[in-house]
């Protein structure tokens, strides 16, 4: 887990601040692993710092997320979900019925061929990969 100085130190090599907001966002993420929506990160951080507003949240997660430093991802209910990026490379695991999202170590993209992408002109900078179905409970 990464501490705040380092998130600042990153921030800052990519042109941008730790303001007050990016901090208890971090914080909240370091304190609460795993997947979190934008509602779920305003209650958190509004328990830290009184007089906050959700769409400084979300702007605030959607710059993080541009940044890389907090993953997006999308169910398929349209709610997206939040978590901080540097706990490996991994994927999920979302199930339909319940919602319950889990991270798995399978990567598709190590088998996928690289030399066709590059055949026809495209060059990926990033993938996520998110399976869909039931989960024990819900079956």
């Amino acid at each position: 887990m990464k501490s705040i100085a380092e998130f600042e130190a990153e921030l800052k090599g990519k042109g941008y601040k730790l303001t007050e907001q990016r901090k208890f966002i971090i914080e909240v993420f370091n304190e609460n692993p795993g997947h979190h929506t934008a509602h779920e990160v305003f209650d958190l951080v509004k328990c830290k710092l009184k007089g906050i507003n959700f769409s400084t949240i979300y702007r605030n997660l959607e710059l993080l997320s541009t940044l890389k430093i907090i993953s997006k991802m999308y169910i398929q209910s349209g709610i997206s979900y939040y978590e901080l990026c540097g706990s490996g490379h991994h994927h999920h695991l979302i199930c339909k019925g319940c919602g319950e999202t889990r991270e798995v170590d399978i990567c598709p993209y190590a088998n996928l061929e690289v030399e066709r992408l590059n055949e026809i002109g495209f060059k990926a900078t990033d993938h996520k990969f998110e399976i869909f179905g039931y989960c024990s409970k819900c079956r």
